[in-house]
């Protein structure tokens, strides 16, 4: 019996890569709005996955459906927005893709299974890495139905990142701000930036030398 499952996320390379892999294997529906609430009338899926999605999810469709959150974090630690860009800033090199059982309270979920992810490279190379950890627990979850396990622990919530400003005040280390290069250097994200007079500097490709930053710069004039 081939097994049918829903894969919702924003739309990104990423996102289409875990697509394209799934469909070869199973009846993969992929959404990447709101239109999947519509479409589980019309279908009955055996699995609901959500990657890469920030929109609140109305109880009723995780009450009713299979609906597993893929999320990256060393649960319970790491849970809650942005968790890539807050565990780089904090300074953890190695974390956990988890597949978990959605919850009403963000990123609580059992946690049906998770793959080691190593948060080294820019963010492209991470969500090139989590892609493949993605797809191969999505299968797992199809295949064998493993059973959830309760989070152990104190949990740790973060809040989303909205700041996208270079941190190059006084006191800030070179470390910091290769960092924040890094976190912000992929598709789908704003680049870390600074403003200059009429001019906005965005930052990428960020190498920590010995002593310095090395990073390409795109100079544009700004509007308004």
């Amino acid at each position: 019996m081939v097994n049918k499952i829903f894969l919702v996320s924003k739309k990104t390379l990423w996102s289409d890569i875990v697509f394209h892999k799934l469909k070869d294997e199973f009846e993969c529906e992929y959404f990447c709005d709101d239109s999947y609430q519509k479409a589980l009338k019309n279908s009955n899926p055996d699995w609901v996955f959500f990657l890469h999605w920030s929109k609140m999810v109305p109880s009723r469709i995780y009450k009713n459906y299979k609906c597993v959150v893929l999320h990256a974090g060393n649960l319970p630690r790491g849970r809650g927005g942005t968790p890539l860009q807050n565990q780089i800033l904090d300074g953890i090199v190695e974390t956990r893709v988890n597949a978990i059982t959605m919850e009403r309270q963000v990123d609580s979920g059992d946690i049906y299974c998770a793959l080691p992810l190593t948060l080294q490279g820019s963010i492209t190379d991470i969500w090139l890495a989590i892609t493949d950890r993605v797809y191969k627990l999505i299968k797992h979850c199809v295949r064998d139905d493993p059973v959830p396990q309760k989070q152990e622990g104190r949990p740790q919530i973060y809040k989303r990142n909205k700041n996208n400003v270079l941190p190059l005040q006084n006191g800030c280390e070179l470390v910091e701000i290769h960092k924040f290069i890094q976190m912000l250097d992929g598709e789908t994200y704003p680049n870390a930036f600074c403003e200059i007079g009429n001019f906005k500097l965005e930052f990428s490709r960020s190498k920590l030398k010995k002593d310095c930053v090395v990073s390409d710069v795109t100079i544009r004039k700004r509007h308004g």
